[in-house]
């Protein structure tokens, strides 16, 4: 064998190798989109009820002369995270909801 030949060969089964790493990756990213699309699913109600309590709250307030634009543009940023988890305010953490479904379960196992 010469130098190209062995060169070509080492490339091809390098690439060989790789191959399954990036399905892995790819079957990773897809798992974690279903997890995430069937946690949005079933958290987008609850932030829609949310907001709507928001905006119920700020609307029997007395909050001067808002419009409900802004009462509404409030409690959308307000709740734009909902669910999604992390640090509280005191320094403790909060789960992000439904992390224990199954299509989380199934990309969490991975």
């Amino acid at each position: 064998m010469n130098l190209k030949q062995i060169d070509a060969l080492l490339i091809l089964v390098l690439c060989c190798l790789a191959l399954p790493g990036k399905s892995q990756a790819n079957s990773l990213q897809a798992l974690e989109r279903q997890c995430e699309n069937a946690r949005e699913r079933l958290i987008a109600p609850l932030r829609q009820d949310a907001i709507n309590q928001c905006m119920a709250d700020r609307a029997s307030g007395n909050r001067g002369s808002r419009s409900s634009r802004d009462a509404r543009e409030f409690c959308e940023r307000f709740y734009a995270d909902f669910g999604q988890g992390g640090r509280t305010q005191s320094g403790g953490f909060r789960q992000r909801m439904f992390h224990d479904i199954p299509e989380c379960q199934a990309f969490l196992r991975c």
